[in-house]
């Protein structure tokens, strides 16, 4: 967790070069796996363009979202809150011909955790049992996205987000429904 600090602050100090971007996302969960029910609420992140090539942008990027999911059955209201840290290094294509648009592609590592708490539907004014519970998850994060600058400084963007699970825990089935995550996010941006 102190490099995911370290990283940020980093990426943060060096926005005076020029060569840094900030954003803000809103997360979409999609795809038939974990968190494909979860609602999004947003996403921030960072990024450091260290190496200009001829055809190429190089760079670290950071970003953190924040998803939340609820449920309520006859039995049991739960509610379970997620929070992803994803710093990985990129690559931006230059194009030529269309100097607004700039697509790129991203690999990086996710890490996940998730906290819940709930209780039983309450039978005359005390609940049956109450839970809370946490739990860590971590994973390989690709990146792939495309941004549009409205001007030198301002742009929008949409990106995905695939996450593979390295290890589920005890007692879940090792399936793609479980060792899988995908969000979809649109956002905009400021480079400084």
């Amino acid at each position: 967790m102190k490099i995911i600090y370290l990283l940020f602050f980093t990426l943060v100090s060096f926005a005076q070069q020029k060569k840094t971007s900030l954003e803000i996302n809103y997360p979409i969960p999609t795809g038939n796996n974990f968190i494909g029910k979860y609602k999004g609420v947003v996403d921030v992140g960072a990024k450091y363009r260290f190496s200009d090539q001829k055809d190429f942008l190089f760079g670290v990027s950071l970003n953190v979202n924040y998803l939340t999911y609820s449920m309520t059955t006859p039995t049991i209201n739960s509610n379970t809150k997620n929070f992803n840290f994803q710093p990985r290094l990129f690559g931006e294509l230059k194009l030529k011909g269309l100097p607004r648009l700039h697509p790129a592609l991203g690999l990086g590592y996710t890490f996940m955790k998730f906290s819940s708490n709930g209780d039983s539907i309450p039978v005359g004014e005390n609940p049956i049992f109450s839970f809370s519970y946490s739990e860590n998850l971590s994973g390989i994060n690709y990146n792939l996205s495309i941004s549009f600058d409205f001007n030198s400084k301002f742009f929008a963007q949409v990106q995905y987000d695939g996450i593979k699970i390295n290890s589920v825990p005890d007692g879940v089935p090792n399936t793609k429904y479980n060792t899988s995550a995908d969000l979809i996010k649109l956002g905009l941006g400021y480079r400084f």
